[in-house]
């Protein structure tokens, strides 16, 4: 599994390529299937969950893997000092509201995760099955619907 690196200075006009377009598409076609697992958590325990308790019950065996590798070689993960971005150390310890971010920023985030992932093992998984990925993808989505809303006006 090859890691592709997209230099800061160029994830911009990558998101706006062909390549990166695509590369969206096939990240956001896991939205569905996520938004289903955590459905089905929801209506097996009638009442709240902690975190702790909910990362027990949900299973994302089946897409762990593929999603981990399509995040890896789709060149949507950025070339930075990943390790001393403090701003995204506080969105994922939730420090700092996650809420609305630039296409630009979640690249970032998912850099930071996988990246975190190889010296803290578990790192994406807890990610995954905590649903900050899921809110990432979506971001993603909702930033391509606007671009492309915008581009027909």
């Amino acid at each position: 599994m090859k890691q592709v690196f997209t230099p800061l200075e160029q994830i911009d006009s990558f998101l706006e390529n062909e390549l990166g377009k695509k590369a969206l598409k096939g990240l956001i076609r896991f939205i569905p299937e996520m938004e289903k697992e955590f459905e089905r958590v929801k209506k097996a325990v009638p009442f709240p969950l902690t975190e702790e308790a909910k990362q027990k019950y949900i299973d994302f065996e089946n897409i762990n893997t593929e999603l981990k590798k399509h995040i890896l070689e789709s060149g949507l993960l950025v070339a930075f000092d990943w390790e001393n971005w403090l701003e995204g150390k506080e969105i994922l310890d939730e420090i700092r509201p996650l809420s609305q971010t630039s296409s630009i920023k979640v690249c970032k985030m998912l850099t930071l995760i996988v990246r975190r992932d190889g010296s803290d093992f578990g790192y994406f998984d807890y990610h995954l099955r905590k649903g900050t990925l899921l809110s990432l993808l979506k971001n993603l989505s909702d930033n391509i619907n606007k671009n492309s809303s915008s581009q027909t006006l």
